[in-house]
């Protein structure tokens, strides 16, 4: 794809605004995609592009993170392992599942982390002595990363979903460790995606300069406002994600 100076604002813009939702709540990857495509790029090529931010800003997100003293890399690395294990798959199979019936699927297990968002902050808000096994958490978190080799929009709700409820892990310190667990696995899909030739260097670098930027900006947010504001943002976001799932099947 050709970039001229509308296309360079553009992008940093979007990019930018991915970059803060994805480190704060995720989904940011609904904004990226529609935009690379409505100037002229293959959604097959936007979602392997895509990743060159995305693997940017986590390590900018990781790093601000363990500055503050919020990120233990003991807790992370395990769960980005079995992820990136998943996303390998994902990635291998990204052209042979039908995305319709994959977009009803996740709209209605979005739809029902916003019921949970609303109705059980608890779950959110603060650590929890209850967790699952170490295996069915394992298993929770390939499967999550078998969608984020997928497709990736939307997998750091479910990231922030898993730690809540299967890790017991806050909201705050989630952040930090999701932004390490999709640093992992987008670095391997990405090379995936790259060797089939569906990545844009190009445009993957300029998207990724708005990405770094609103990362940074994104892992400050979250330090400061704390878990309440967090869960706010994950309301809104999930919600629109879901509409925005089930509009692209209608």
């Amino acid at each position: 794809m050709e970039l001229n100076l509308w296309h360079v604002g553009a992008i940093v813009a979007v990019g930018l605004a991915q970059g803060f939702l994805n480190i704060v709540a995720g989904g940011g990857a609904f904004l990226v995609l529609p935009m690379l495509t409505f100037l002229g790029m293959d959604l097959a090529m936007a979602n392997g592009t895509n990743r060159i931010a995305i693997l940017l800003q986590s390590v900018s997100g990781a790093t601000s993170f363990r500055r503050d003293k919020i990120l233990s890399f003991r807790s992370a690395l395990p769960l980005a392992l079995v992820a990136t294990l998943g996303a390998t798959a994902g990635a291998f199979t990204a052209v042979k599942v039908d995305k319709a019936t994959l977009n009803i699927v996740v709209a209605g297990l979005i739809s029902v982390m916003a019921v949970l968002l609303l109705g059980k902050p608890e779950m959110w808000e603060g650590r929890k002595d209850r967790r699952w096994s170490r295996w069915m958490t394992y298993a929770l978190f390939a499967g999550i990363g078998f969608y984020g080799g997928f497709i990736q929009a939307g997998a750091g709700l479910f990231i922030s979903w898993g730690l809540a409820a299967a890790a017991g892990v806050d909201l705050v310190e989630g952040n930090a460790i999701k932004s390490v667990i999709i640093g992992c696995y987008t670095a391997v899909s990405l090379a995936i995606f790259f060797a089939n030739g569906m990545v844009d260097p190009p445009v993957g670098l300029v998207l990724a300069v708005g990405s770094v930027v609103g990362a940074w900006i994104g892992a400050k947010f979250t330090v400061a406002k704390g878990n309440r504001w967090i869960r706010r943002i994950l309301v809104v976001v999930v919600i629109v994600s879901a509409a925005k799932m089930i509009g692209d099947v209608w």
